[in-house]
């Protein structure tokens, strides 16, 4: 009753700055990509540059309570009561008019765990610009079908007002049936022909050391934008999810008239990836971590992430690891999105397998199943037991992929690997006072 109560009060809030203030407004939302899409966007637009009033989503701010917190510019209070006080004190006095949100651009995050999450969220914050990554079956356990999910997602386009602009991965059939429920102009972002922002070519940008190792450190992008073809390096991230997400921030600024080699210019700068997005860092004993630990919301981003890893170069005697956790919420596709997993790691040729959690046992049964060797595949019921094992198995040169639903704690792993785990707090995912003491 309490929770409702408070919900209420900072969407009420919320809603009257909007209301009263008037920001442009950019929602994202997909199953998959949303966050590194905003920071990309927010990037593009320069919301990183000194006196600039484009805000966006921190962390993943991105529901009932993360909408609100962003537009009014406050952070989670945690557990503690006063600083709870005082986020009230200050939600009243911006949602009543005796201050100012101080941001003329918004760029939110919109997350959905449950049928009519996005549209309480567009109810507060209504887009001139709607971005849709992608559709995949993720949180299925709640909403019950694919379709379904995507029929979520789409209430951001159907939200759109006659002049507004969806933003649409052009890769994925269920985002572009959206285009039928669009009243507006669209954009659209991908590797296929059409598309206004074309990725042409993603390449991991590498080095190799005194030793021959060839390990990872950025990422190179090519892409058509109206007829012109434009490059972009990204450093300390890789993986083809974070083409995607510099394709929708272009279509988003070259729609708003911002020429796309300055959009570009601006990513080389300010975008260097997210904690547990395809992140790279610096592992034990000369090793590179790929920290893609924040989530693994269905079979289709890991897989993806699997496929980036087996494309990474490597010298003699490197070898290409993953480490996988549970990807829950799945509901009755859990099964067969953990063994789809198994199968694309046996048919890659991964070096070693490590799962942890009980429902990634299926990820281990189906790739030995699938022919890889039963002393290459490693299976443990938590991740603070992978990591310590993983410990002892790294050799020098290794490349580690880590990736795993939020409740797998996968970021254990990663901060037992760093090289600098004092840089962790900095560095990886859910490294608050109240994720570090949860199990």
């Amino acid at each position: 009753m309490l929770n409702s109560v408070i919900i209420t009060i900072f969407a009420a809030a919320a809603r009257r700055a909007i209301r009263r203030e008037k920001p442009f407004i950019i929602a994202v939302t997909g199953s998959v990509g949303k966050s590194s899409a905003k920071e990309t966007i927010a990037a593009a637009l320069g919301a990183r540059e000194a006196g600039s009033s484009v805000r966006a989503s921190l962390k993943n701010y991105n529901n009932e309570y993360g909408v609100p917190f962003t537009i009014l510019n406050v952070q989670t209070p945690g557990r503690d009561p006063l600083k709870w006080l005082l986020v009230l004190w200050r939600t009243l006095w911006l949602g009543w008019g005796f201050g100012r949100i101080g941001a003329t651009t918004l760029i939110l995050e919109m997350g959905a765990d449950h049928k009519g999450d996005l549209a309480w969220l567009v109810g507060i914050a209504p887009p001139s610009i709607s971005v849709i990554t992608a559709v995949a079956p993720a949180h299925t356990e709640f909403f019950g079908t694919v379709d379904d999910v995507a029929n979520e997602k789409a209430t951001l386009i159907r939200a759109l007002p006659a002049d507004g602009l969806g933003v649409l991965n052009n890769d994925d059939s269920r985002v572009t049936a959206m285009r039928k429920e669009c009243r507006t102009e669209c954009a659209y972002f991908g590797t296929s022909e059409g598309s206004d922002v074309r990725i042409v070519d993603a390449q991991t940008l590498t080095e190799t050391n005194e030793l021959g190792h060839i390990f990872p450190v950025g990422l190179v992008v090519s892409f058509a934008v109206l007829g012109k073809e434009y490059a972009l390096e990204l450093r300390g991230t890789v993986g083809r999810p974070q083409a995607y997400a510099a394709a929708a921030a272009l279509a988003v600024a070259t729609k708003l008239d911002i020429p796309a080699a300055k959009a570009l210019e601006r990513l080389e700068r300010d975008y260097h990836g997210i904690p547990g997005r395809t992140r790279i860092i610096k592992g034990i004993k000369g090793t590179y971590l790929i920290d893609d630990s924040y989530n693994a919301a269905s079979a289709t981003a890991v897989i993806s992430a699997l496929r980036d890893l087996a494309g990474i170069p490597v010298g003699e005697g490197q070898r290409r690891i993953a480490a996988f956790g549970d990807m829950r919420e799945l509901g009755e596709y859990s099964d067969e999105a953990h063994r789809s997993v198994g199968h694309e790691a046996a048919a890659l040729g991964i070096d070693e397998l490590v799962t942890c959690g009980t429902l990634a046992r299926a990820i281990a049964a189906a790739a030995q199943e699938a022919g890889m060797s039963a002393e290459r595949i490693h299976s443990f019921d938590t991740s603070a037991e992978g990591g310590l094992f993983l410990q002892g198995l790294i050799r020098q040169g290794d490349l580690i992929l880590v990736k795993g639903s939020q409740g797998s704690r996968m970021e254990k792993v990663v901060k037992e690997l760093m090289a600098e785990p004092l840089q962790a707090p900095f560095l990886l995912v859910r490294m608050t006072k109240d994720w570090i003491h949860r199990p």
